[in-house]
């Protein structure tokens, strides 16, 4: 018998509380308190996971049910990347349940294991590449996505770090990028080369927009710059770049011109820099390698 529930009243012997009730009233309500990112987790539940778990009461969800459900994720032409992360998710959902007492244990689940997606590695750019997309970037330059990619570019920031930024985080002067969209909620700067100080010193501004990347028909934010990123991609003739690689890009540049680790933690200290040196690493010495040993030079400061 499955019986009605209080908001966030705890279980009682014998309930059977169906994962949807607890998605709803335990699980949501908390990371909209904790968590900045909770519109993404409530978009993807009500997608791709209470349509074909919710129904199920939480003492029978198991390794054959979450293999079921993943299957049929892949067969809904979901990429491995999405069902890794959408997998984590319901994973992190159920060790909730069993923390907060309404599983005895994770012994039912704690096996399974989702296929990691293919180790996709950060592309490398050739110097003629990137003298390419600079100059296309120079030609786009009234394009409000083209000044945001250039700004990564240069400062290897993500993209919203770069598309959240307003006025008021940035010090020209001292050559810097103050971001607040870091995982500890914590205010952390992002060193700005000459280059980058005399890009954003290009940009329009308006007295009533705060961001540094709006619209100028509306004044709002820009929040996406993939389709701009997807022309200019292939007029660059490199289609499976990501928007991503361009941080690899230059970290890897700043290796080149002979920055240590500290070097790049300093430049990267908005996030753990550990993988992308290490990943960088390895791909600039293959690509020397590939390449006759040659190194790059960029303007890149």
């Amino acid at each position: 018998m499955v019986i009605k529930r209080t908001k966030n009243a705890l279980p009682v012997p014998g309930e059977v509380i169906l994962f949807c009730d607890f998605v709803r009233e335990r699980y949501l309500p908390f990371i909209r308190e904790n968590k900045r990112s909770w519109k993404t987790d409530e978009r993807y539940l009500a997608r791709h996971v209470l349509p074909y778990l919710g129904k199920m009461p939480l003492t029978e969800v198991s390794e054959a049910s979450l293999r079921a459900w993943l299957s049929t994720l892949e067969l809904a032409g979901l990429s491995s990347s999405t069902r890794y992360r959408l997998f984590w998710l319901v994973k992190y959902i159920l060790n909730c349940a069993v923390r907060w007492g309404c599983l005895e244990s994770d012994a039912a689940f704690c096996d399974v294991r989702c296929p990691r997606h293919n180790g996709r590695r950060p592309e490398a750019l050739t110097n003629e590449e990137k003298r390419k997309l600079l100059s296309l970037l120079s030609q786009y330059s009234s394009n409000v996505s083209a000044r945001a990619i250039y700004l990564l570019f240069l400062t290897g920031a993500s993209k919203s770090e770069i598309l959240y930024a307003r006025w008021e985080d940035v010090n020209l002067r001292q050559g810097m990028l103050v971001t607040r969209r870091t995982p500890s909620g914590e205010n952390c700067c992002i060193p700005l080369s000459d280059e980058a100080v005399r890009l954003i010193k290009t940009f329009p501004r308006r007295a009533d927009v705060p961001w540094l990347f709006f619209h100028q028909g509306s004044g709002k934010r820009v929040v996406s710059l993939f389709s701009f990123w997807d022309k200019l991609r292939n007029e660059l003739g490199r289609p499976d770049l990501h928007l991503n690689d361009l941080r690899h890009v230059f970290v890897r540049t700043l290796m080149q011109n002979g920055a240590s680790y500290k070097d790049v933690c300093s430049r990267l200290g908005h996030y753990s820099a550990e993988a992308y040196y290490l990943q960088s690493q390895t791909q600039s010495d293959q690509f020397d390698s590939a390449n006759g040993g040659t190194r790059e030079s960029t303007s890149i400061q």
